[in-house]
């Protein structure tokens, strides 16, 4: 009984021995992949962020544009 417990431990051991270095990996993998994930998601609301702070001033933009083209046309 005392050898089976002995081998049944030794196996266990072995088998957490190679699984350790898996785990690991798949551990870092795992965090990887949630930093890209934020990362992702944080130029996405930069994106957006962006986006609706300009919104507003394209209308004065375009108008200026138009004047601009008005007073060049006028000029010549």
């Amino acid at each position: 009984m005392r050898d089976d417990l002995s081998d049944i431990q030794v196996r266990l051991a072995d088998i957490n021995r190679r699984a350790a270095p898996v785990l690991e990996e798949n551990s870092r993998l795992h965090a990887a992949a949630g930093k890209a994930v934020t990362l992702i998601l944080a130029m996405a609301a930069f994106g957006v962020l962006t986006f609706i702070a300009i919104a507003p001033t394209e209308q004065s933009l375009k108008e200026r544009a138009v004047i601009n083209q008005e007073q060049i046309a006028h000029a010549r």
